[in-house]
């Protein structure tokens, strides 16, 4: 009916080996109908007696009380027939020997390993991880593209309030090129200035991320030893410990910095192309 190890006993004891007409029941069964250990417990007309009180799992199978499997085929008029097989390799290099050979003698059977558990619950990890990683790649991209669109408008912005005074230069002499010079090195520095505060805002951001980011703690509980079914007898418990923080690398500072100077010289660019346009006649005819 149900899985049942000694790591969730919570009190008395674990089933004895003879299989006698004992009972495991869950800790909220027996305080729903008063039942305790040594308790009397009629199942099918059979009077069983209880010896432990468990803890069901949080997943996978549970019931409200647990027989031995003997018992269990008796009650049930199904002898010899068993639904689940828990089988425990001498070392983990021979899981995937004995799990072919399981193959091999029972038809049809379906068996599963720990390790193939592991890399399900792993492989979800891994498309949340990658469905994460993406979408912040496509966050970033975008707003890479919403700065270097407002960074070209405020450089046509500026080159339309300068008109009188890019008109004045090249009605002196200067040519397209120096025009188009000057207003990209304008915004070349610009974009080199607000690289570097960038770049200082960020580190000293990841920095207090560093020094001051909560701190995730996850634990979890099983059995070891040796039991019914190779089952454990005590519990384990294993806590990890996973800080927040972000990651700060030179190659991150470069990209930034890089972004910011292309960011400059996009906007310039624009800038640039608006200016050269400009007709010296059509320049001094504005009044400031």
């Amino acid at each position: 009916m149900g899985l049942v190890t000694a790591a969730q006993i919570t009190s008395g004891r674990y089933f004895d080996r003879t299989g006698g007409r004992e009972a495991l029941i869950s800790t909220a069964y027996a305080q729903k109908h008063r039942l305790k250990v040594g308790s009397q417990l009629t199942m099918n007309g059979t009077r069983f007696r209880v010896v432990g009180l468990v803890h069901p799992p949080l997943g996978g199978q549970s019931a409200d009380v647990y027989l031995p499997l003997a018992q269990l085929q008796r009650l049930a008029e199904q002898k010899g027939l068993v639904n689940v097989v828990l089988v425990r390799a001498t070392k983990g290099s021979a899981v995937g020997s004995v799990q072919r050979e399981i193959e091999r003698k029972f038809d049809g059977a379906q068996v599963t390993s720990a390790k193939q558990v592991a890399d399900q619950v792993t492989g979800s990890l891994v498309d949340a991880s990658n469905v994460s990683d993406k979408l912040g790649l496509v966050l970033s991209i975008v707003a890479a593209a919403a700065a270097f669109l407002l960074a070209a408008l405020l450089t046509l912005s500026s080159v339309a309030k300068r008109v009188r005074e890019l008109g004045t230069l090249k009605a002196l002499g200067w040519t397209q090129r120096l025009v188009v010079r000057q207003v990209v090195g304008e915004s070349l520095a610009q974009g080199l200035l607000g690289g570097l505060l960038g770049v200082g805002l960020g580190a000293a951001a990841a920095l207090l991320v560093d020094g001051f980011g909560p701190t995730l703690t996850a634990s979890t509980t099983s059995g070891g030893g040796d039991g019914l079914l190779g089952l454990g007898t005590a519990a384990r418990t294993a806590t990890s410990t996973i800080a927040l923080d972000a990651p700060l690398t030179v190659s991150l500072l470069l990209l930034g910095f890089v972004l910011a100077l292309l960011g400059g010289l996009v906007a310039g660019t624009a800038g640039g192309w608006r200016a050269a346009r400009l007709r010296p006649a059509d320049a001094l005819r504005q009044l400031e």
